[in-house]
């Protein structure tokens, strides 16, 4: 059966079909948002000049009243009023004929001339009167009608050479609102939009993960189970010669070597899957203590020293002597192993391997150099990650899991160290883990 991926093709195009169907909303509600706010600047400048228009029509109803309140006092007068009508501060028969009826200003002085049967009769308005027609009310003010900057209202004449329009502050502050609002709306459609791309990014960049390692998986298996397979089928070889006799005394002890040598590889397999499954876990897995690292890499090289050997390999050591760390003697000793079994799988013709150990800058560094023919520079970057196996023709025909190298990584960095590939090339490749916090001790002779 298929492995099913917590992220799947179909999990991809409805998670991009919910973006693209949320990025269109989004879309709509700002293009709505501005035509509202264009609509709102339009109502609010409108506001403004509905009340300067309404100040120009009362200044029209207040001069009519004015005028027929002049007509009613001298059409129930049989001479010139002594006293004249408000808002009238003064008035005079003219006697001229004929009569320029009709308001005149001048000099700041409002004049009415009517014709009545007492002739051409004038009036002056009073000064608070003609003060208080001529202030405009607040947001509002009055200014020569040559200034066309901002649309006002012509008065009625005589005092059709002004306008009344709204404030200038108040105009432009109305605009000010307007643009506010709008970077507002695309600042906060723009970090909608990009937080959107982010996270379609990080969606095919999940997706592509999973897809590389649901490929990785399947290589794991392939090689897991040729690693099974193998000796399976050479240990069943072994026993089923020896249980019918086909072997005799030197041959069985050759039989019983093989089967041993197969069970032992098993053994290995079983036991590196499950040191992953333990180290995954981080620094809590770790058992640390002050450990003399300079004996701990010598035992781990001189331990493997005897299957460096039966694979026809050479190791070597470079051990500075007296230092000491925080680690776990069990744990770091599987991650050197790793690093020398792999040094030798894919080493030169004779495999030669060298461990060296020193101490610099009060971090500890362990190299393991081979002789190979060196990473690809597409993998080196990929050759710690689970299952991960390069696709040259040695990986393909060397055993392995792809467990190892992942291993290694999880150990060290389980130790808050760090381990990386240092170089590599046609030469050889070098590995190198730091460990921080070394001490170094003076050995006593």
């Amino acid at each position: 059966m298929r492995r099913q991926g917590p992220l799947t093709t179909r999990h991809l195009i409805v998670a991009a079909l919910t973006l693209v169907v949320i990025n269109a909303q989004l879309t709509w509600w700002i293009i709505y948002a501005l035509r509202e706010n264009r609509t709102r600047l339009r109502l609010e400048r409108g506001t403004m000049l509905a009340e300067c228009s309404l100040y120009e029509a009362n200044v029209g109803r207040r001069m009519a009243a004015a005028r027929a309140a002049l007509e009613e006092a001298l059409a129930n007068s049989v001479r010139v009023p002594a006293v004249a009508p408000p808002p009238f501060a003064s008035i005079d028969g003219t006697g001229a004929a004929p009569c320029s009826e009709g308001w005149t200003f001048d000099d700041g002085v409002l004049k009415l001339h009517v014709s009545s049967v007492l002739g051409c009769i004038g009036a002056t308005a009073s000064a608070d009167w003609t003060a208080r027609l001529l202030d405009p009310p607040e947001g509002c003010q009055k200014v020569a009608a040559t200034d066309s900057t901002i649309p006002g209202i012509t008065l009625p004449r005589p005092l059709d050479s002004w306008q009344v329009r709204p404030q200038e502050e108040r105009w432009h502050k109305a605009l000010t609102v307007y643009q506010g609002r709008i970077l507002m709306m695309v600042s906060e459609g723009s970090f909608f939009v990009v937080l959107l791309l982010i996270m379609l990014g990080l969606l095919w960049r999940t997706f592509r993960r999973e897809v590389e390692l649901e490929r990785q998986h399947q290589g794991f298996l392939s090689a897991i189970t040729h690693e099974l397979k193998s000796p399976l089928a050479s240990v069943r070889l072994a026993l089923e010669t020896l249980l019918r006799g086909r072997a005799d005394g030197n041959a069985s002890m050759h039989f019983l070597e093989n089967a041993l040598q197969d069970t032992e590889r098993l053994q290995s397999l079983v036991q590196k899957v499950l040191e992953v499954t333990r180290y995954a876990r981080g620094h809590a897995a770790l058992r640390l203590r002050r450990t003399n690292l300079s004996a701990l890499v010598e035992d781990t090289a001189r331990t493997f020293l005897r299957r460096a050997t039966s694979a026809g390999a050479r190791l070597e050591t470079e051990i500075e002597p007296g230092l000491w760390a925080e680690v776990d003697d069990e744990a770091l000793p599987i991650a050197l192993s790793n690093l020398l079994e792999n040094a030798i799988k894919y080493g030169g013709t004779v495999p030669t391997v060298t461990v060296s150990l020193t101490a610099e800058g009060g971090s500890a560094l362990i190299r393991v150099i081979d002789n190979g023919h060196g990473i690809p520079d597409d993998d080196v970057q990929l050759v710690f990650d689970r299952f991960f196996r390069g696709g040259n023709e040695m990986t393909r025909t060397t055993q392995g899991t792809g467990l190892g190298l992942h291993l290694v990584q999880q150990i060290v960095r389980a130790h808050r160290g760090t381990v990386r590939v240092a170089s590599t090339g046609t030469d050889g490749t070098t590995f190198l883990i730091t460990l921080p916090h070394v001490e170094i001790v003076e050995e006593q002779a």
